[in-house]
């Protein structure tokens, strides 16, 4: 049987202990002890009251001191503010959990869940998550000429209309650029991503959603 690996970070050691009490009972988890040097799968942080910026610190630290970018992180507290929504993304948390809404089983479901690839946000947080993110895009990424996926605008524009079959002078001028800006666009985002072909960056951009 694989086991998914859950390592445990609380407030105090009575948190802590009645966590691993939870996590224990079931025969798909695998605790691992503070200080082991084997990586977890899931990381669950266990915060007395609101979360506050020294857990952010916590798990920043973490992301720096393992360097596992597929460790996901499950966030344990009494209450989450809606400004915290995105640090804790970006600090690698993918399940946020009420302390007051813990059942027996309900822990455990939830890490296996997010082991698998789920996320686990409250519904009273999902739409302001939206919401943070189209704000993020219109007043952040757009003026900088930068989507969400972490492509250039003008890079999409110009792997758009290779996918559609054009070449590089036919792009130049349906986008007033010269060719050789066409060329140093392509030469970035291939260099940036590892890509030797424009094929491949058609194919990356077309999995990532892009275009």
């Amino acid at each position: 049987m694989d086991y998914v690996k859950v390592q445990v970070r609380a407030a105090d050691e009575f948190a802590k202990a009645g966590v691993d009490a939870m996590l224990s009972d079931s025969e798909n988890l695998r605790l691992l002890p503070d200080g082991q040097g084997e990586a977890p799968d899931v990381f669950v942080v266990v915060v007395d009251g609101v979360v506050e910026r020294s857990t952010f610190a916590l798990l920043r630290q973490y992301q720096r001191d393992n360097g596992r970018v597929s460790t996901r992180v499950v966030l344990v507290a009494e209450r989450f503010r809606a400004e915290d929504l995105l640090v804790a993304i970006e600090c690698g948390v993918t399940a946020l959990l009420s302390r007051g809404e813990l059942k027996e089983g309900t822990l455990a479901s939830a890490v296996l869940a997010v082991s698998r690839g789920a996320a686990l946000i409250p519904y009273r947080l999902q739409g302001i998550l939206l919401d943070q993110i189209a704000q993020l895009r219109s007043q952040v990424l757009g003026p900088a000429g930068l989507t969400l996926c972490g492509f250039e605008t003008r890079e999409r524009d110009v792997l758009q209309l290779i996918s559609e079959g054009y070449q590089t002078d036919e792009i130049a001028e349906k986008l007033t650029y010269s060719e050789g800006t066409v060329k140093n666009v392509l030469y970035g985002l291939m260099n940036r991503l590892r890509l030797n072909t424009r094929s491949q960056a058609v194919a990356y951009a077309m999995r990532a959603g892009v275009i």
